[in-house]
């Protein structure tokens, strides 16, 4: 790795970090963890992906592509799409449309390499699920414990989990 594309990764990471500042401590989103079997999963998803990378003519591979890097970019593509889905007023229809087409094609273009991206919210929750609860509240109406919002979805790569997805679950309100 080239020292331009080290102090690119790092300052990355910084912006990343810092960016999480801006959240209260309890819905910062911490930098996913690997053990050695989903870092071993996640080098053989790259492996495949430069490999049909370098063998369609006219592609160019991202240099230092990574692990992190996909997963980066599965959750940017998930996050800006909820966020045009709750918030998308701003624009115009038709360039809302096509931003949604943008990101759709993208979407596709991870699933048909076997990248899927869940997100949980409205989901039953279920104590024994592999999912990180960042917060319990209390919502009235409720009768089981059910996801309220995704903060990161779950991804998987060919049926493997290679990221678990963080969630704000409600529960019933004490007394009802």
């Amino acid at each position: 790795m080239s020292l331009h594309s080290r102090r690119g990764h790092r300052t990355g990471r910084m912006r990343a970090a810092l960016g999480q500042l801006r959240h209260p401590p309890e819905f910062r989103v911490p930098p996913p963890f690997l053990d050695t079997g989903q870092a071993d999963r996640v080098t053989a998803v790259l492996h495949d992906v430069r490999t049909a990378t370098a063998e369609e003519p006219g592609q160019d591979r991202a240099p230092g592509a990574d692990a992190g890097t996909l997963l980066a970019a599965a959750t940017g593509l998930w996050r800006a799409q909820r966020k045009l889905d709750r918030r998308g007023g701003d624009l115009s229809a038709a360039d809302l449309r096509q931003v949604r087409r943008y990101l759709q094609a993208a979407r596709q273009a991870l699933a048909d390499g076997g990248l899927e991206i869940q997100e949980h919210d409205g989901e039953p929750f279920d104590p024994g699920q592999s999912l990180e609860v960042l917060a319990f509240q209390d919502e009235p109406g409720l009768t089981r414990e059910v996801v309220l919002e995704t903060l990161r979805p779950s991804v998987y790569h060919r049926g493997e989990r290679i990221q678990m997805g963080q969630v704000v679950v409600g529960r019933p309100a004490p007394g009802t």
